[in-house]
């Protein structure tokens, strides 16, 4: 293990359909050109083992300070995704343990983010300067500017307000451990909570986790337990989005999905904004031109 003090986590489980680990070393070559930060890979013996064999040894080794080899036991979480409008397809989704990361990270400041969530400037770098326990955003908006689905709003119409786990920051603080095992104690309990505020879907979301948990610790009242990263939101491109071009590292042109209306679909440019990339396999399909965009 390395002795930073600051650094970034991921978990990466790789499936039939997904390769988590290549995602992650797009992610993770992001956060070493933005933020200048080690990053922790939290993965499987099969999973890494394949990205060995997969891709290149000086590249793992320059976005990877840390390696973590989980053996838990694997929990069937079969997710839907999208790659655009016009194709769909199951794949299995490991996120049981993401709450672990309290006991993996090797750090005393960890950013855990998504290997889908791509860091184009420093602006997370701040919370390490706060005095905040935990942070998470709880606001999201898509490249349309479009507000989502009012479940992903609010969990519960009586007032449990949603957060996301994309993006969690925490210390060593009490308040940060009593925050993931009130964590665990909602994943532990998935069924019954979802009975009593009758959250969506049989998928196990850890977003609903951390809704909940941080929901408990505000004593079931609005609250500043958890810091929103100043009010900014999480910006996302949709599953039924598709990146259409990456001029360079920051500069990415996307066609965004109209949910209102399915025939209509836009150009959008982003620039120098993080972004939650949740179709996968475009983000797959521009591996080559992302790395090359950064080592090159």
């Amino acid at each position: 293990m390395t002795d930073y003090k600051r650094g970034v986590c991921m978990f990466a489980y790789n499936n039939e359909q997904i390769d988590y680990v290549r995602m992650a070393t797009i992610a993770a070559s992001f956060v070493k050109l933005n933020l200048e930060l080690p990053v922790c890979l939290i993965t499987d013996e099969g999973s890494w083992a394949w990205a060995e064999q997969s891709q290149d040894a000086h590249l793992l080794k320059a976005c990877f300070d840390d390696i973590v080899i989980t053996n838990d036991e694997r929990v069937e979480n079969l997710r839907g995704h999208f790659d655009s409008p016009w194709t769909e397809f199951r794949a299995q989704f490991t996120n049981n343990n993401k709450h672990k990361v309290w006991e993996y990270s090797p750090y005393e400041q960890t950013l855990l983010i998504d290997t889908d969530y791509i860091i184009k400037n420093d602006f997370l770098n701040h919370v390490f300067e706060t005095e905040c326990p935990v942070a998470m955003y709880d606001r999201a908006i898509s490249i349309r500017n479009d507000n989502p689905h009012p479940r992903e709003v609010w969990l519960y119409d009586a007032g449990v307000r949603m957060w996301w786990s994309t993006v969690v920051y925490f210390d060593r603080s009490e308040t940060s451990k009593l925050f993931f095992e009130s964590w665990a104690h909602v994943a532990d309990n998935y069924d019954y909570y979802q009975f009593l505020y009758n959250f969506p879907g049989k998928l196990f979301r850890t977003d609903y986790c951390v809704s909940v948990a941080t929901h408990i610790l505000n004593g079931m009242m609005p609250g500043n337990t958890v810091y929103n990263f100043g009010d900014q939101p999480m910006i996302y491109m949709s599953q039924k989005d598709d990146i259409v071009e990456i001029k360079n590292n920051n500069d990415w042109i996307f066609l965004a999905h109209d949910v209102r209306e399915p025939w209509k679909n836009i150009l959008v440019k982003h620039n120098n904004l993080d972004i939650h990339v949740m179709n996968k396999r475009a983000l797959d399909r521009h591996t080559v031109t992302l790395l090359e965009s950064i080592y090159e």
